[in-house]
């Protein structure tokens, strides 16, 4: 009786190990391809994560890693648990394999005894290592990639924002006026700030039409007053020039005008709507132009060539408003021409130049009259009609209409002419399709 106990027992034992191998085989059948997909998944997931800049480790991921597969497992049981065995149902399955002959099933029923347990367990199955293990390979496979592999940040966080032309401009012109000191960093910031505050807004705002509007008036008022500190400076450097090298050519009237200029020129570098460099500045103002001498001629030229180095740099900003000239060729024309104001000015028309005389031409009529030849009209003739168009006037003459004088008397109106032959001579009458059709009814 007790071997039948334990013989009982351990055959229940081999029934429940094979209903479980059973039911992990069909759950793990069920959980494969969901690993698969949930390690594809993961892998797009963190390396998206990853190119937009967030940075994910693998401490992180551990509870996301345990919740997905306690996820997984519970929805493979709840789609394999209609496939899975009972422990009698292990039990069939090991006699059915060993050759027993219901022996199992009827000793379980107590009508029979339980027969020896095998030395080695014989349930037919085994399990296959590479397609149980390879979908979990595959999902640890895709975690590690996702998470080790060298990923470039997105785009839009590596690549410079696109903004729009004139602020770059504007940067640009501003570095270099505080690079050659032309301006003051307080200026340059000052500025700045306007630049930002368009920079400042909404990107999907950078270009709408309030916004570029706003960046082009922006643009033109630094670029203004820039072009009008370039005037100012080539102004002052023209005037020092005059003064300097070609005074003894120069009349009374037009070192006063030189001198006005320049005081002109000082004054709107001081009053501009950019602040000067002080250095600059301060050199300018301790010019006393009419008494250059008490400066050397290096140190003039030294100022000079600064103010025409500043001035040629900022007419690269706003051309057309910057130095004209170079100071050398050009400025003696220029102080020849305006040496010569006051030394013999003449009524009548200039010449074009600076010293063109006191006003425009007059307009006076003359006694000698002009015969143009006005009223001689001549005929035009062209043979070549290789040219000519659809409308073109080939030739025009004079003409009469031709008239038939030839008296032909009085004639009858209303006669026939001809009478017409055969069926033309009857009178026909068009009929309607119903017409026709009542005569064919009555007259048959």
């Amino acid at each position: 009786m007790n071997d039948q106990v334990t013989l009982s027992a351990g055959w229940h034992r081999l029934a429940s190990q094979t209903a479980r191998k059973i039911n992990i085989g069909w759950l793990l059948e069920k959980m494969t391809p969901l690993m698969v997909g949930a390690g594809a998944l993961a892998f797009v997931v963190i390396v998206w994560q990853r190119s937009n800049g967030v940075e994910i480790q693998l401490k992180q991921v551990w509870p996301w890693l345990a919740g997905t597969v306690l996820s997984l497992a519970v929805t493979s049981y709840l789609l394999a648990r209609r496939r899975f065995v009972a422990k009698a149902d292990a039990l069939v399955r090991l006699e059915s394999q060993m050759h027993l002959h219901n022996a199992l099933s009827v000793a379980e029923l107590g009508r029979g005894v339980w027969p020896e347990l095998p030395k080695q367990r014989a349930d037919g199955l085994q399990w296959r290592w590479s397609r149980v293990t390879v979908p979990f390979a595959l999902y640890a496979l895709c975690l590690a990639t996702a998470l080790y592999l060298p990923v470039t940040p997105d785009a839009a966080a590596v690549l410079p924002t696109v903004e729009p032309q004139a602020w770059q401009q504007m940067d640009d012109w501003l570095e270099k006026l505080e690079e050659e000191k032309i301006i003051t960093p307080e200026e340059k910031e000052e500025q700045q700030a306007k630049i930002d505050a368009l920079r400042d807004q909404e990107q999907e705002k950078w270009f709408s039409h309030e916004s570029l509007n706003a960046s082009d008036t922006l643009k033109e008022q630094l670029q203004r007053e820039i072009g009008n500190l370039a005037r100012d400076m080539a102004d002052a450097e023209r005037s020092l020039n005059t003064l300097q090298n070609y005074a003894s050519k120069l009349s009374e009237q037009a070192k006063e005008q030189m001198l006005k200029e320049y005081s002109e020129a000082l004054e709107g570098m001081k009053n501009g709507g950019m602040k000067l460099d002080p250095q600059l500045l301060k050199e300018l103002s301790q010019i006393d132009p009419k008494n250059l001498k008490s400066l050397s001629q290096e140190q003039l030229n030294q100022l000079r060539d600064s103010l025409k180095q500043k001035s040629d740099s900022m007419s690269e900003m706003a051309p057309g408003k910057g130095f004209l000239g170079d100071g050398e060729g050009e400025d003696d024309q220029l102080a020849e021409g305006r040496g010569g104001l006051g030394e013999g000015e003449a009524e009548g028309p200039g010449n074009g130049g600076i010293a063109r005389g006191p006003g425009t031409a007059p307009l006076t009529l003359s006694e000698v009259e002009n015969n143009l030849g006005t009223h001689k009209t001549e005929a035009l003739m062209n043979q070549d009609m290789s040219r000519a168009q659809l409308g073109t006037l080939l030739n025009l003459q004079d003409g009469k209409h031709g008239v038939d004088k030839t008296y032909t008397g009085p004639q009858a109106a209303g006669a026939i002419q001809n009478p017409g032959q055969g069926g033309q001579q009857i009178w026909r009458e068009s009929l309607t399709p119903e017409e026709k059709a009542v005569l064919k009814r009555v007259f048959k």
